[in-house]
């Protein structure tokens, strides 16, 4: 798979402030790659390096094979998505996307601005003034802007913070259209379960580095201690039978909690839990439920 962006020992600072310390990475030809990181970890910072609004001070980076020199030859396939804060708010929802394909020299129907403005869930608002729309219609004018010249990346930063349920999950939706599109997108968000959601890899920036990089899957599986796992029975399992049966089977089966009518065990491995199901069976237990719980998103970017 052909990588889009590739990303090696970029740095950026402000002064004496260092906000990038040597970010590496790469991003695959039709991925949805996802950053996160708490306020001042140097997410936007990234995104603005890569889009060319800001320059580094060290590193590099290619974007379509071309380095930053050579930025400009590829920022027609490029798409993003800009600061609601910069909207033309006197101009008509239609008007502002007609004046940015000008910008962008491209030359549309009206027709097609509809499209876009449909696409993006602002079909009924073409004719309203930018001043008026919420904010999260505002999110949703500023990516059909960014979609404008059907570009092939796209970058969207912090698309459904601040939005209400169902604009939120009508961005996702639309970020999962776009990539079976083929098109390749990079999003922040502070809104892990919405990365978990969506995202083929998730990059968690902290102090300027990335520390961890991978798949939903991989990271929340990656390094862990142990998995959690929760047993409905009958009897409800007590403690000494936990330990009795951990002992008998030589597993690291340990004792978690006591809930209504659930136990919560904690187990070495995923492959402990078939072992252990089936010796509660032997004992005569009735097996109601049994659910291994995964780690969130949220616990694996609170790790240290």
């Amino acid at each position: 798979m052909t990588d889009i962006i590739q990303v090696d020992q970029l740095k950026k600072s402000y002064g004496s402030s260092e906000v990038l310390k040597g970010i590496n990475f790469t991003v695959r030809q039709g991925e949805v790659f996802g950053i996160v990181g708490h306020n001042g970890a140097g997410k936007s910072t990234l995104i603005h390096v890569l889009t060319g609004i800001t320059h580094k001070s060290s590193g590099g980076f290619r974007i379509f094979g071309q380095p930053e020199s050579g930025l400009d030859a590829v920022k027609k396939r490029m798409g993003v998505m800009p600061d609601t804060s910069n909207l033309y708010e006197q101009m008509r929802g239609v008007d502002f996307l007609r004046y940015m394909g000008r910008l962008k020299q491209k030359t549309y129907s009206g027709a097609d601005y509809l499209s876009l403005l449909e696409q993006v869930g602002l079909a009924d608002a073409e004719q309203k003034r930018i001043k008026s729309y919420s904010f999260g219609m505002r999110k949703k004018i500023s990516i059909a802007q960014a979609l404008l010249g059907n570009p092939e990346l796209i970058f969207l930063d912090e698309p459904t913070s601040g939005i209400d349920p169902e604009s939120a999950i009508h961005i996702r939706n639309l970020v999962l259209k776009l990539k079976q599109q083929g098109k390749t997108i990079i999003l922040t968000s502070h809104n892990l379960d919405e990365l978990d959601r969506i995202c083929d890899r998730v990059a968690m920036i902290s102090d300027g580095v990335i520390n961890k990089l991978g798949t939903p899957q991989e990271l929340k599986t990656g390094k862990a201690e142990s998995m959690e796992m929760l047993l409905r029975t009958k009897p409800v399992l007590q403690e000494s039978q936990v330990r009795m049966l951990s002992e008998k089977l030589s597993l690291d089966v340990r004792y978690a909690g006591l809930g209504k009518d659930h136990v919560l065990l904690k187990v070495a491995t995923e492959e402990d839990v078939p072992l252990l199901a089936r010796a509660l069976i032997e004992h005569d237990f009735l097996l109601y439920e049994v659910k291994v719980r995964e780690r969130s998103l949220e616990e694996v970017f609170m790790e240290k």
